[in-house]
C-alpha cells in the first residue's frame, strides 16, 4: 500500500497532500480536489512500503557493499 503525495501549485495555495493509496498506479491517477481552494491536485509522488531488513542476518544485503 503506498503513500502518494498530491501537491497543488495554484499560486498562494501550496497546499500539501498525503493519501495512501491500494496500488501506485491508483494513486498516479487519482483526481483529488485540494481542500483549500478546489484545484485538481498534482500526484507528485507515489512511494511503497519495503519490508525492514533483518539485522541479525549477516546474508542480509543491506551488509553487503555494492
Amino acid at each position: 500500500m503506498p503513500l502518494c503525495v498530491y501537491l497543488c501549485y495554484t499560486a498562494g495555495c501550496e497546499t500539501k497532500l498525503e493519501r495512501w493509496m491500494p496500488t501506485a498506479d491508483q494513486g498516479a491517477e487519482a483526481r483529488i480536489e485540494c481542500p483549500r481552494c478546489g484545484q485538481v491536485m498534482t500526484c507528485a509522488w507515489t512511494g511503497s512500503q519495503i519490508a525492514t531488513p533483518n539485522l541479525k542476518d549477516i546474508s542480509s544485503p543491506v551488509f553487503h557493499k555494492k
